[in-house]
């Protein structure tokens, strides 16, 4: 299993922030144990025994925290082929990817995602076999929890020589204006998306691809940076440029 990267920045998290100790505690865990894309097997049994094997756990203790850790846009549960798997949202982001394939199939429109009509949802395997706390005691007050979180929204994509999509989020953006204050980052983007679209068989891996995108705006940094750019006025480049990632991502 290769190290896994933990960035200053979480304890600054306002997801994590949400989450009790335990939960935490479990996401860290499950970060060590997840394959090499993020993804890991979602039977609560499972989880405790690779996550806590020296602690007296049981597995209902564990879909709760699952659940909590789904309604803070941390994780995406999902069924695929009659099986629970669990995806960890920003793991593309702050990990390195180095296998070649995933252990567990990917989320996508084939899966149930699990979860997400609250921990009460008659499609959650979980919580199949056990009745939920107002359902074994009709006069409880506790509340059900808020649907989830979605996940950030991507403000451009790249497809892969897989066929998938790399997504780029708006914090990628911000870095590469920064660095690169003389390119138009948001065109060059879209620059690249459609050199990707009409060489095919140029498309980059999923490890490739960025240092593909970090590649072309260093050129085009150094060739002098995009003609014709001017620079915005009023407000901060990152700002403006966040204005910009916003409008394109809604369109």
């Amino acid at each position: 299993m290769p190290n896994r990267i933990l960035k200053e920045s979480i304890c600054r998290s306002d997801s994590v922030d949400q989450l009790s100790w335990f939960e935490e505690v479990l996401f860290y865990r499950l970060i060590v144990n997840c394959d090499d894309y993020g993804r890991y097997d979602g039977r609560p049994a499972i989880i405790k025994g690779s996550c806590f094997p020296l602690k007296d756990l049981k597995p209902a203790e564990i879909e709760k925290a699952l659940n909590n850790l789904s309604t803070a846009g941390l994780l995406i549960g999902y069924e695929c082929q009659g099986k629970p798997y669990l995806q960890l949202v920003t793991w593309e982001r702050h990990q390195n990817i180095r296998a070649k394939k995933s252990k567990y199939p990917a989320f996508d429109e084939t899966c149930i995602q699990l979860y997400s009509d609250g921990c009460n949802s008659p499609r959650n395997p979980i919580q199949s076999n056990s009745k939920s706390n107002t359902e074994s005691n009709p006069n409880s007050s506790e509340r059900l929890a808020p649907p989830p979180i979605p996940p950030e929204p991507s403000v451009i994509t790249m497809t892969l020589n897989s066929g998938a999509e790399y997504s780029v989020y708006q914090k990628d953006v911000e870095e590469w204006i920064e660095l690169y204050p003389a390119v138009d980052v948001m065109q060059c983007l879209r620059s690249m998306k459609g050199w990707l679209n009409a060489n095919p068989t140029k498309r980059k891996t999923e490890k490739g691809i960025r240092r593909f995108i970090n590649t072309w705006l260093q050129k085009e940094q150094d060739s002098g940076g995009t003609k014709g750019y001017v620079k915005p006025q009023g407000g901060s480049r990152v700002e403006q440029f966040a204005a910009s990632a916003r409008e394109w991502a809604s369109e």
